[in-house]
């Protein structure tokens, strides 16, 4: 299926891709961003800015929805495993 440009509306290629599988996570689960929140003690606003990628989780964050959903935290966020190496390596090229 090919989405096209008609001006109104951002064509497939142009939506940004996720960078977690929260989103996916929770629709697959059939569940709201509210009820979540509530499930992992944070504010609906918080989970739509994980979904988007405005904000990484807390580390403790992370743990407790991948708990919830009861999946591997690598699959569910595999790009907090790739921040800190890059972190350390900016230190090492000084």
């Amino acid at each position: 299926m090919e989405i096209k440009d008609t001006g109104y509306c951002k064509t497939k290629k142009e939506v940004p891709s996720s960078p977690n599988n929260l989103l996916l996570f929770r629709q697959q689960a059939n569940i709201s961003q509210d009820r979540l929140a509530e499930a992992v003690d944070c504010s609906r606003r918080t989970i739509g800015y994980i979904e988007k990628g405005v904000h990484d989780p807390s580390v403790q964050m992370a743990y407790r929805i991948s708990n919830y959903f009861k999946v591997a935290l690598p699959v569910l966020f595999p790009d907090l495993n790739e921040k800190p190496d890059e972190q350390e390596g900016a230190h090492h090229e000084t």
